[in-house]
């Protein structure tokens, strides 16, 4: 499998699908993408399982404020940089990039740097879709400890950063990409092939590319809407929102809400779960097809809400402890995305 300029436009599109409304804008990744592909040729991507043991991979994205990247465009040196700093640290070679994230712009941002470098993509990532923590890393569920990473603004500054655990990563990664002003790119340090085979999630490029292809996104379509309010509110360093959806077409009458923070978290309709984090919620345009992030969520669209599995992994005990709704502060407990309702067309 090659990612080319043909290809591209999906991949965008299915990492925008598993962001769940968050995970960062693709439109600037995906035009570096095009752009890196032009100047230096498709970029291959490989299984995971054909990376020997002891290969060393680089996971790698932007950390920070998805507003600022959108204003503050990355130079394109950032993989460059961080692969010297990852390589110093191991000791040897990057063999091939990874997305440490698949939904939103880091699902294609280390596809610039894979272009730009002459290195491979492995068909793999570290969380499936789009999470606002680096703690909610899927290598952490399976006793892959990630707590050293290498950061740089892509302007000659680099700070490495050795963590505890998952939690004070967090921690320390988002004050550096603060100090290094507001976003950077970030890489864990020293990832080897069998550690990826151990807890990183297979098959993520593949599953974007298809969700992109596919007009439904590959998802289980759960209503046919129009937005008719939305309320986001502040509470410390986080914001919290809702969102009401009036039924449309097959479902006039019915009604959900939404309930949001950086991403979409919980779908309910009259008391009852539709679908819950850490399954991917996503809206698309009614018309366009195009993924709607929550940020840009409003009153007067018409969407069609949808639902796509999390990878199972998210849904075990630890996963849930991690990443369910309870997690987020929401009361409820996680369950099945309900079944796709039987629609009479009149």
């Amino acid at each position: 499998m090659r990612l080319d300029d043909d290809t591209l436009p999906d991949l965008a599109r299915g990492c925008a699908i598993l962001g769940a409304g968050g995970g960062g804008e693709i439109d600037l990744a995906l035009a570096m993408a095009r752009h890196a592909v032009d100047q230096h040729g498709p970029v291959d991507v490989i299984g995971l399982d054909d990376v020997p043991d002891d290969a060393l991979l680089m996971p790698c994205g932007l950390v920070g404020s998805p507003t600022i990247a959108a204003e503050r465009i990355p130079s394109g040196d950032e993989g460059l940089v961080l692969r010297a700093a990852v390589e110093a640290r191991a000791g040897a070679p990057v063999a091939a990039l990874m997305p440490y994230e698949i939904g939103g712009s880091n699902g294609l941002m280390p596809v610039v740097w894979a272009g730009r470098l002459g290195l491979p993509l492995v068909d793999a990532d570290g969380m499936g879709r789009a999470f606002p923590s680096l703690a909610q890393l899927a290598l952490e569920l399976s006793d892959v400890h990630v707590g050293s990473w290498a950061l740089t603004d892509g302007r000659g500054n680099v700070v490495a950063v050795d963590a505890a655990d998952a939690v004070w990563a967090e921690r320390l990664v988002r004050g550096a990409s603060t100090t290094l002003g507001g976003v950077c790119a970030a890489a864990p340090a020293g990832l080897t092939g069998a550690q990826a085979r151990a807890g990183a999630i297979a098959g993520s490029v593949s599953r974007a590319l298809a969700c992109g292809a596919a007009p439904d996104g590959t998802g289980r379509l759960l209503m046919e809407a129009r937005v008719t309010e939305v309320a986001r509110r502040v509470d410390g360093m986080r914001v919290h929102g809702s969102a009401t959806l009036h039924g449309t077409g097959p479902d006039a009458g019915r009604r959900a809400r939404l309930e949001l923070q950086s991403e979409y978290l919980l779908a309910l309709e009259d008391g009852d779960v539709l679908a819950a984090v850490p399954d991917i919620i996503a809206l698309l345009g009614a018309q366009s097809g195009a993924p709607v992030p929550a940020q840009r969520l409003h009153r007067g669209q018409r969407v069609r809400l949808i639902a796509l599995e999390a990878p199972e992994i998210w849904r075990s005990a630890r996963g849930l402890a991690a990443a369910g709704p309870r997690a987020y502060g929401l009361d409820v407990d996680h369950a099945p995305i309900a079944p796709e309702p039987v629609r009479v067309r009149r």
